[in-house]
């Protein structure tokens, strides 16, 4: 009978965090496609054929749409694959994997904290609870780019928990589970790096022993061998784009490591205010960085320190989860100083996982004060008062939620949102100006295309969409000017080429043809062009300037057949004339 009950206790937990996940987020199931999106998904030809299932694991995450980026995430793009097989290119179908995902987060996160606290319900259930409805969670759940935090935690949460269990049961076959699934989580986001550290933790806080510790670190010593080997692949054969070589953000902040050191005690400072009080979210936050050791965010961090160093201190023998919760959340946010500059400063998604450790630790503690009550009576109200408390946070941070998701709804309302918050984003003017254009409002996207160029002028893309937009509203002159801009910051950018030839050929201007011609010879490899050109010289006529070329293109590239094709179908047309 007891057995019966425990297992109906977790049939209620999983029931509840189903009801509660779904009830908070299915307003964001009709969601459109935003940002990063276009690149993941939209446009990206791998995920809509498994015969590119071999380019998830050699070329980075959006290769597929003819984009660099420094993500590699294989297991990711396989999610992506797998739901367009289901949903096509409709995004509800996105949306509601990410919200299964997400709950299946919170339902792992119950049953890792009820093993570790030996238990213990409330500590595993509440913040479980609290990670679920968190508004913050939105950056990662409602926006369908941001799936790699639900995804690879699931890893994170199956990894923890079969070691916890191999620990328990010194089962075999629980190590290698958990092992599996920290591959898959290295494989799915860069983050999971940290895992081993994680794994270290759980050691510490819950199985080791002066008498055993020796023994005991010999395992996570080979998870930190992954990640190590993980780490020397990244930034070798699977470096994309010089992952090492920082981020473009704010000149003090790139270069000066002082300074993000300095800034990230804002952030943090910022994610403390922002996990109680999360009002005003939005994407890509404008960071001013720090420079000054005497700045009131250093007084604050270091004073936040020394408590939460105390409170560990002073509660490490009565309960480990505490050390436990305060140490996971600043493990995963370790990357986020910036000490090696890879990132902007602050995102909410970065908050993700970390805050499973935030609530744990502040839950724990709140039950350790009330535990040293000795009033019974006093303590019987306290404990009401708080579940009073808790339901009215609760219910608080839900329908924030389900606010947030609105501003996710299409890419108009997102950037129009965003930009009231960072109004010298020149990116997301940029894509709000795109989102302006697909709805034909090309007067509205040619301003915001000006004023991200007037904020920051070193973005090919932004000089493009403009002339795209000219062009439509019939401004030739100025369109062909801004698409020789677009050459000049990008001489490699194939597109802008693609344009102007078609813009030449309308026009029957042999000279610029020509021209162009010359400049792309100049600037891109031949096999990245040479249907652009081959297409010219037909337009003319020119066949044997086209197999010249072609020519040329098959003694570079031997093994090509359509090349070869291509060839005999010009010598043939040649002759005939």
């Amino acid at each position: 009978m007891k057995q019966l009950n425990k297992l109906q206790l977790f049939a209620l937990v999983i029931i509840s965090f189903i009801v509660i996940g779904f009830t908070l987020y299915i307003n964001s199931f009709n969601n459109e496609f935003i940002w990063d999106d276009d690149d993941s998904i939209v446009n990206n030809v791998y995920i809509q054929d498994f015969k590119y299932f071999p380019n998830y694991f050699s070329e980075n995450l959006i290769a597929g749409s003819g984009q660099i980026t420094n993500y590699w995430r294989p297991i990711l793009l396989t999610s992506f694959a797998l739901d367009f097989k289901l949903y096509n290119l409709n995004p509800t179908g996105f949306h509601l994997t990410n919200t299964v995902l997400h709950i299946l987060v919170a339902i792992l996160a119950f049953f890792l904290l009820y093993s570790l606290s030996r238990k213990n319900f409330l500590l595993s259930y509440l913040p479980s609870l609290l990670f679920l409805i968190h508004p913050l969670q939105t950056e990662a759940i409602t926006y369908i780019a941001g799936r790699a935090d639900p995804l690879s935690s699931v890893f994170v949460m199956l990894s923890l928990i079969f070691y916890v269990n191999f620990r328990k049961s010194l089962l075999k076959k629980s190590l290698i589970l958990s092992f599996a699934f920290f591959i898959l989580g290295l494989l799915t986001k860069e983050q999971v790096i940290l895992l081993p550290a994680l794994i270290l933790l759980i050691e510490i806080c819950f199985f080791s022993t002066k008498e055993n510790w020796k023994k005991n670190i010999k395992i996570p010593i080979y998870f930190f061998l992954v990640s190590v080997i993980y780490f020397l692949a990244r930034i070798t054969i699977l470096n994309f784009n010089d992952i090492l070589s920082g981020v473009n953000y704010v000149e003090t902040y790139n270069t000066n490591l002082w300074s993000r050191l300095l800034t990230f005690t804002w952030v943090m400072i910022k994610y403390f205010a922002l996990l109680f009080a999360p009002f005003n979210l939005h994407m890509a936050y404008e960071v001013e960085p720090i420079t000054s050791i005497f700045s009131p965010s250093v007084f604050l961090f270091v004073l936040a320190m020394i408590c939460f160093l105390w409170i560990v201190y002073k509660t490490w023998n009565k309960n480990k989860l505490i050390a436990f919760g305060f140490f996971w959340f600043l493990i995963i946010l370790l990357p986020r100083t910036n000490i090696i500059s890879i990132n902007r400063p602050l995102y909410e998604h970065w908050l993700y996982l970390p805050m499973l450790g935030f609530w744990l630790a502040i839950i724990a503690l709140v039950m350790l004060g009330i535990e040293r009550i000795k009033n019974i009576d006093k303590q019987r109200i306290i404990k009401s008062l708080l579940i009073i408390l808790f339901i009215i946070f609760s219910i608080y941070l839900s329908f924030l939620t389900i606010l947030r998701n609105r501003d996710w709804q299409d890419p108009i309302t997102f950037y129009e949102k965003n930009l009231k918050y960072t109004p010298n984003s020149f990116i997301q003017k940029n894509n709000l100006g795109m989102a302006y254009a697909q709805e034909g409002r090309h007067e509205e996207a040619i301003i915001q295309y000006k004023e991200a160029i007037n904020i920051l002028d070193f973005y090919p893309q932004i000089h493009f969409n403009l002339a795209n937009s000219l062009m439509v509203l019939g401004k030739v002159a100025e369109a062909e000017e801004e698409y020789y801009q677009t050459i000049e910051i990008s001489p490699e950018f194939i597109l802008p080429y693609s344009n102007l030839l078609t813009l030449y050929t309308n026009q029957k201007d042999e000279e610029k043809i020509l021209m162009l011609i010359e400049l792309m010879e100049k600037n891109i490899e031949p096999e990245n062009y040479y249907d652009l050109l081959l297409s010219t010289y037909l337009y003319f006529s020119n066949y044997q300037k086209a197999i010249e070329l072609t020519e040329s293109l098959i003694e570079k590239y031997p093994e090509n057949a359509n090349l070869k094709n291509i060839l005999l179908n010009l010598r043939l047309k040649n002759i005939s004339l």
